[in-house]
């Protein structure tokens, strides 16, 4: 064995307990199942969460499908078959975009407003018990910390 290799493997293996893409991935986790827990509390037990990054993407006045592609970030191939999931489900209809055939419009469904605002809701439930934790001034000083990477790094958004 290579002393200096397992040196180097036991020095990361020491660091990965503070590592930020593990703290991140960590909360990405909680957040999923604290927001699943939620929103199947409120009565949506068949929904998947990979279809809230759709969804949440949608205009009140309807979006075009590779418009909706773009903002969700998902590929027009993942993005159709979370259509149709949604679709299945209620929350979304599509319709012929009345100038382009090739393109689809889509728009949220009373069902689809409803659970939108339910996801609001329990976001805002989950922001204010991660505030309850690591208090105002810290969960403030987070969220401009996450703002400024975020914008720095996908000024679009």
């Amino acid at each position: 064995m290579n002393g200096s290799l397992d040196e180097q493997l036991q020095q990361h293996l020491a660091q990965r307990q503070q590592s930020l893409i593990r703290m991140l991935g960590l909360l990405k986790k909680d957040m999923d199942c604290r927001i699943m827990q939620k929103l199947q509390q409120k009565g949506y037990n068949n929904f998947k969460l990979g279809d809230l990054v759709l969804i949440v993407n949608i205009d009140p006045q309807g979006i075009i499908n590779n418009e909706l592609a773009r903002k969700a970030r998902i590929t027009k191939q993942a993005m159709s078959k979370v259509v149709k999931n949604l679709e299945a489900g209620g929350f979304i209809h599509t319709s012929k975009h009345a100038n382009d055939a090739r393109a689809a419009i889509i728009s949220l469904t009373d069902e689809g407003k409803k659970l939108i605002i339910c996801a609001a809701e329990s976001f805002q439930e989950i922001q204010e018990e991660y505030t309850h934790i690591v208090g105002e001034d810290n969960a403030d000083a987070l969220s401009q910390i996450l703002r400024k990477l975020v914008f720095s790094l996908h000024p679009e958004c």
